[in-house]
């Protein structure tokens, strides 16, 4: 018996050698909200240097979007394609790590959200670097995804488009399309449609223009300027002298975690049920640029997708908690208190919620259509808040992108005629 206890105060003492690598998921709210706190400066090579080396999906995602905010197009495209073929290796730390701990060790997987936010990003990758054949590539793939992503929330899409006020009203093709607005990303089903029709070749282009502008009108209803867009794409004739601005502004929800430790008595001594789930918390919007109509609220497409796991999270966490506090039973029984004890620190430690988000997607992304009459700088405004200032040429098109955290932003502007 003496044996069998100290083999089993052994084994359990290897596992607490590794408290610290368990523990250090403790610092990753720590972590994330310093890298925002990076963007909010714009300072984005601070968030690149954070990440280099590090090829976990989230650190892939955080450092490709840096380096994109950094004009590094290739590098974040390459980055952004890391994930899409699953390239998330984490070493014999993060192997260790991920046999001992609960879920805040385990790899994270991007939700069907930053799947599509890959796309979208990849899109204006392709376009910054004159790559207009590999943007039409990375389209056809949103798509494929777009349809995963109604499968998988078909039943919450019924239930949105029963109960969508404008489906009623409208009879129009379009009006089906605001009960996806909250699940796909009418940024990019918009985006992809100013870029069908400026790169048309054919008929079928300015018909794929067509059916992504009516989608977008759809989802979001609020941006009228969309219609000039379909209408174009209807007649089948590419406009001249417009500028189509993206503005993302804020952040996207962070998690925080509630836990609860309860000691609870049993016949075999004291032991501690240790329950973690996680909470969203919004943060405060920026002001929108004077002319502006949502295109995406972040906030929202983030909730739903959280709103329909949430009740798989609580059911892990229960499961969790029973095992470990079956497990401290069994370390109380063949330990005593000391094993009982060894047992409640393993299971606090390894009791944690899932947290980690892609921190710096934006609140909301907002767009301007400028219809240009005269070459100038153009200023745009939040009241009298400069949010960017655009020098653009009397003709062609461009399509400028602009990353609003509160100070004048340098937008990236994006030539398609010279494509």
């Amino acid at each position: 018996m003496f044996r069998s206890k100290g083999i089993f105060l052994k084994r359990f003492s290897g596992a607490l050698l590794l408290a610290p690598l368990l523990l250090a998921a403790c610092g990753t709210a720590g972590r994330l909200d310093g890298i925002r706190s990076d963007y909010s400066r714009g300072d984005f090579t601070a968030v690149e240097k954070k990440t280099e080396g590090k090829k976990d999906s989230l650190n892939l995602l955080l450092g490709a979007d840096a380096k994109f905010q950094n004009d590094k197009f290739a590098e974040s495209d390459a980055a952004f394609e890391a994930v899409n073929r699953g390239d998330h290796s984490t070493g014999i730390l993060g192997e260790t790590a991920r046999a001992l701990s609960s879920q805040m060790a385990t790899e994270y997987r991007p939700s069907m959200m930053d799947n599509l936010f890959v796309s979208y990003y990849q899109i204006w990758d392709a376009l910054a670097m004159s790559r207009p054949d590999n943007a039409r590539v990375i389209i056809n793939q949103s798509y494929k995804k777009q349809q995963d992503m109604s499968r998988e929330f078909a039943t919450l899409i019924g239930k949105k488009r029963e109960k969508s006020s404008l489906a009623k009203k409208l009879a129009g093709e379009n009006a089906q399309w605001n009960a996806y607005k909250d699940i796909m990303n009418p940024a990019l089903t918009y985006l992809a449609g100013i870029y069908f029709l400026n790169f048309a070749k054919d008929e079928s282009d300015y018909e794929n223009a067509r059916v992504y502008f009516s989608r977008a009108a759809g989802m979001a209803p609020d941006a009228g300027f969309i219609k000039k867009d379909l209408a174009a794409a209807q007649n089948r004739r590419t406009p001249n002298g417009v500028a189509w601005v993206f503005i993302e502004s804020g952040f996207a929800p962070k998690l925080v975690e509630q836990r609860i430790d309860w000691p609870t008595y049993g016949t075999s001594g004291v032991y501690t049920v240790s329950f973690a789930v996680s909470r969203p918390v919004m943060f405060s919007p920026m002001p929108a640029a004077d002319g502006s109509a949502l295109l995406a609220d972040v906030d929202a497409m983030f909730m739903t997708e959280y709103g329909e796991y949430t009740i798989n999270e609580a059911l892990r966490a229960f499961a969790s908690a029973a095992a470990k506090g079956a497990l401290q039973v069994y370390a109380n029984d063949r330990g005593g208190a000391l094993g009982g004890l060894a047992a409640t620190i393993y299971s606090m430690a390894t009791t944690d919620a899932e947290i980690r988000t892609w921190i710096t997607l934006p609140k909301h992304i907002r767009a301007v259509r400028i219809e240009k009459k005269k070459q100038g700088l153009i200023q745009l405004a939040a009241g009298a808040n400069i949010i960017s200032q655009l020098e653009l040429e009397p003709d062609g098109n461009e399509l400028i992108y602009i990353r609003f955290l509160g100070r004048e932003a340098k937008p990236k502007i994006i030539r398609l005629n010279e494509q």
